[in-house]
């Protein structure tokens, strides 16, 4: 597998709302706007974002952060967020709010597992967004990791980069696509690893790319806000960094909400 450079970036820009539309399947997109019926937590994916799960605390919700804490809409339900709730990890694109459920009782939906650990470069992967008002799934592979930056301040995310190459059923984000997910299957067990931010084209090629957040490396973060009291295992080393790049955003603008 060749890993492209970031370093010489063309372009890096939030997945914005103008011209939103679902993301891009290579090949025949046919059956991809719809649950594969595979296990993957299709359910829980939303207009804005994930439904990451209930907890003592409430019922959470995980999306970027230049979405913002707008709510979220499942199978058509539209939920509202708890006023105050939001609660950014660092200064990274990576935004926690809570959600106002009427009936807790009869909210089903089930908790995600949320991975401490990074997948290897090459290791497959499934992207769900969501981009137009249209839901759709579609494969990659992570091509590598790296830091990049939504602002001209340099980095503040550790982003999970797929490229789009022209194989069949891979998936690219596109504008409205922030705050959907990328999943890892492993042992038949899905496990939510990052979340859709931005897109980008390498230097070296016309080649495109998505960048998620690279949840493995905020799992600490993460769970120390949704479930304070539980059992934190160690989380994905920075050493996966090793060569990464850092990417500077096209503008200085602060990105328009997906």
């Amino acid at each position: 597998m060749k890993t492209r450079a970031l370093g010489s970036l063309l372009l890096l820009l939030a997945l914005l709302p103008a011209a939103a539309q679902a993301l891009v399947i290579y090949g025949d997109a046919t059956g991809h706007e719809v649950d594969p019926g595979n296990g993957l937590p299709w359910s829980n994916v939303g207009n804005t974002g994930v439904f990451l799960g209930t907890y003592d605390t409430g019922h959470w919700v995980i999306t970027a952060n230049h979405v913002g804490a707008a709510g979220l809409t499942l199978d058509g339900v539209y939920y509202s967020a708890s006023s105050g709730s939001a609660q950014r990890i660092g200064n990274t694109d990576l935004l926690l709010y809570r959600i106002d459920v009427a009936a807790p009782e009869s909210f089903t939906l089930p908790n995600l597992n949320l991975t401490p650990y990074a997948p290897n470069l090459g290791q497959p992967v499934y992207m769900v967004g969501d981009g137009g008002g249209t839901m759709r799934w579609g494969t990659n592979t992570v091509d590598q990791y790296a830091y990049y930056s939504l602002t001209a301040g340099g980095p503040t995310t550790i982003g999970l980069i797929t490229a789009f190459d022209p194989i069949t059923g891979e998936a690219q984000g596109q504008g409205g696509d922030s705050g959907g997910a990328l999943f890892w299957n492993v042992d038949n067990t899905w496990y939510l690893s990052g979340i859709l931010s931005a897109i980008g084209t390498f230097a070296d090629s016309s080649t495109q790319f998505t960048a998620s957040v690279a949840l493995a490396f905020y799992h600490v973060e993460i769970m120390a806000i949704v479930a304070p009291t539980s059992v934190i295992p160690e989380p994905a080393s920075l050493a996966a960094l090793t060569g990464a790049f850092v990417l500077l955003a096209a503008s200085s603008r602060r990105p328009r909400r997906a």
